[in-house]
């Protein structure tokens, strides 16, 4: 789970260059699933299409499961971070998908990295790629399953993975119940909204990497001006996946405890 910084404050504006210099292929945010057959996924780990992986935890072999969606920092991996939150599967009985981002971090964060400084009002469908691609692909497999609660899906993101899960996840709310937005940098909200979403944000005063303060103030401020309740958390420790906030924000999404305390003022 990557540390690398990204600057807090974020301007639309026209489409950015990828990564390696290509243009981005441009796509809309919204997850249109695709019919597919209902697969076989076993106990521990199995490899979902193009750079995912779930894990599903012991347990009855029948019934349905919430599916926890994961999207590691900048320079990490979908590997650690479904190792990382191996315990917390268990604890929830929740199933895993980590998803790979095609570069080193999510391309609508590259998109709005080089955005800073341009000039004029681009579309949302504008800042994302095939990162938004993969994970449709993945859920129109993962939901073709009858282990998988289609009413539980959650995005947990961490840094820069967490300002991807909240933006992607404000798009879906036909498929997403809510996000767990640990450390984001940013966000981006759609002109139609669902205030039903539960959204739990957590930062650490300690971070040396990505602004608290942006967090608490201008990401959830800005949901709740949108009509949303987020949660707001502080948890201690830096720039890091604290597991018991993510247990917090899982309970909250789900509706097993009351919102999470809020963060210092």
């Amino acid at each position: 789970m990557g540390r690398r910084q990204f600057p807090p404050a974020a301007v639309l504006a026209v489409a950015a260059l990828a990564a390696i210099g290509q243009p981005l292929a441009a796509r809309s945010p919204r997850l249109t699933l695709v019919s597919a057959p209902a697969p076989v996924f076993p106990e521990g780990t199995s490899r979902v299409g193009e750079g995912a992986l779930l894990f599903r935890p012991p347990g009855p072999a029948n019934g349905s499961r919430p599916l926890l969606v994961l999207f590691n920092g900048a320079g990490g991996s979908a590997r650690r971070m479904l190792d990382g939150m191996i315990p917390e599967a268990r604890r929830c009985a929740c199933l895993l998908l980590a998803i790979a981002s095609r570069g080193t971090t999510w391309d609508l964060v590259t998109a709005m990295r080089a955005a800073r400084g341009r000039e004029g009002p681009a579309r949302l469908d504008s800042l994302f790629g095939d990162d938004a691609g993969r994970v449709e692909r993945a859920l129109s497999s993962l939901l073709a399953s009858p282990i998988v609660d289609r009413r539980g899906v959650v995005l947990i993101g961490f840094s820069d993975g967490a300002s991807y899960a909240l933006s992607l996840a404000l798009a879906n709310p036909h498929l997403v119940r809510g996000v767990v937005a640990i450390a984001p940098g940013f966000h981006l909200e759609p002109d139609t909204i669902d205030p039903s979403q539960r959204l739990f944000i957590a930062h650490s005063p300690e971070d040396q990497i990505l602004s608290f303060a942006t967090s608490r103030d201008r990401i959830a401020g800005s949901l709740r001006n949108a009509g949303f309740d987020p949660a707001f958390h502080a948890y201690r420790g830096g720039h890091i996946v604290d597991p018991a906030t993510v247990a917090l924000g899982v309970n909250h999404v789900l509706g097993r405890a009351p919102p999470a305390a809020t963060a210092d003022r």
